[in-house]
């Protein structure tokens, strides 16, 4: 880890034996990494020393990372304990970058568009691999320039029976209203059987965004839940969606929140780099879409049937800017921020959204790849909000129950790190608010903003 150079055969790497995580190529190397960190590393990275007993009480965390994986038929674990996404996609007919309806996605390793301050290193491992990654390209939501959005069939291109559909053609094919289910809707294997479709079905390799989406909302901030909305007593839920990317390619499919939240009716406003960069795309394409929409008129709307409760949702695209600012929605105060494999540490522009969350005490939660970046996130909060707001007593770390299955193919650790892998709750409020239908507005966010001037 230390020179981060390609271990090549015959070559085996060293691992750690007190935490296990870290892989090296020599026992020089171990030595140097012990208190250097990395060779490229910036002043004041942490070192192997200080961070092993942390790694350790992490990597107690695999069994239940794999054990998501091993429930289902294709969870296949690689000898290094790593998942091959592209080659379960491969299994299914649904792997490439375009014209695979909702699992079209940015090829290579790295799936975000915006690399934000990176920078590649001069030599070793880091600079190969970003050589690779330039070359791959990829629009995010390149459907949405068609000019109507993709069935379930066309976006899932799977056999009917490993679909969970949002159109369901028959009664069968239809879940029962959440709230009679039985139990809670808590893990894959609740929603599976929820869904009815067999866990050969590959739907939880995407469905961990919209999935993920509604565990922040309502089990990690506890904005609402399904049981609290009526045919009488209706809920209305603004979420505003920061540093959106992937999530274009399958829109649709967080039309299962409305699934999951009987009698709501659902704002879910997108922004980020990729809304943005599709935005400026949509000019090509008046005909899109995103050409149709607008920042009142949404790209996106669903109605669940009657039977399933009725819950509603509308998806809007914010895309004049790259970045988020907590006056730029029309729709005013959002009830929630949630943001998927945010990276809150790894890019600036989440400085102002963390300090206005806590100046405005606006709900805010994300996911993360690895509970050790998370906790090295949290760290940092009470030095960035530091003269504008007091810091939270504290910012809640949990594993994710509907993370991406598999382990990323990492090569110099092996702590767990998945996509969508753990959630960190930035801003919580302990009184629980939910806007019921006709209730009057409250403050503005411009009043309130008003008094604040962020950087």
């Amino acid at each position: 880890m230390y020179c981060q150079q390609v271990i090549e055969s015959p070559r085996k790497p060293l691992r750690c034996s007190a935490c296990k995580a870290v892989l090296y190529c020599s026992k020089e190397c171990a030595k140097r990494g012990w208190n250097h960190a990395t060779v490229n590393a910036q002043p004041g990275t942490p070192t192997h020393k200080e961070l092993c007993a942390d790694n350790a009480r992490h990597m107690k965390r695999l069994p239940e990372t794999q054990a998501i994986t091993k429930q289902f038929p294709w969870g296949r674990l690689e000898t290094d304990g790593s998942f091959n996404r592209d080659i379960a996609r491969g299994r299914f007919g649904v792997l490439g970058s375009d014209d695979v309806g909702f699992w079209s996605h940015k090829g290579g390793p790295v799936p975000h568009q915006n690399n934000g301050p990176f920078k590649p290193a001069p030599s070793g491992y880091m600079a190969s691999f970003s050589r690779m990654i330039e070359g791959f390209d990829h629009l995010d939501g390149k459907d949405l320039l068609k000019t109507r959005h993709l069935s379930d069939q066309d976006g899932w291109k799977l056999p009917s029976r490993l679909i969970p559909y949002r159109d369901f053609p028959s009664d069968d094919k239809r879940p029962i209203i959440v709230t009679e289910f039985g139990e809670p809707v808590k893990d894959w294997d609740s929603w599976y059987r929820w869904r009815k479709i067999p866990k050969e079905s590959p739907a939880a390799l995407i469905m961990d965004f919209p999935m993920s989406v509604y565990q922040m909302v309502v089990n990690c901030l506890e904005i609402t839940n399904a049981t609290i909305g009526s045919e009488e007593k209706r809920i209305q839920i603004h979420i505003q969606m920061l540093g959106v990317e992937v999530e274009l390619n399958y829109l649709p499919l967080f039309s299962e929140l409305a699934l999951l939240l009987p009698y709501h009716d659902i704002k879910l406003v997108m922004f980020g780099y990729s809304v943005h960069k599709l935005w400026q795309e949509s000019r090509k394409h008046p005909k899109s879409l995103v050409a149709k929409s607008s920042p009142t008129t949404p790209i996106f709307t669903y109605k669940a049937p009657v039977e399933c409760g009725s819950g509603s949702i509308e998806v809007f695209l914010q895309g004049e800017s790259p970045t988020w600012s907590p006056t730029d929605s029309p729709f005013g105060r959002p009830d929630a921020l949630v943001a998927c494999n945010a990276g809150l540490g790894s890019y600036p522009d989440w400085v102002p959204v963390i300090i206005a969350a806590h100046v405005l005490e606006i709900p805010f939660a994300t996911t993360e790849y690895a509970e050790q970046s998370a906790e090295t996130q949290r760290s940092s909060f009470p030095i960035m909000v530091m003269g504008r707001a007091a810091p939270r007593k504290e910012y809640p770390i949990e594993l994710n129950p509907f993370q991406s299955p598999g382990q990323r193919g990492l090569p110099m650790i092996r702590l767990p790190n998945t996509i969508n892998g753990f959630t960190l709750v930035v801003v919580k409020n302990e009184e629980k608010k939910v806007n019921v239908l006709g209730k009057a507005p409250e403050k503005s966010l411009e009043e309130k903003f008003a008094e604040f001037e962020l950087d």
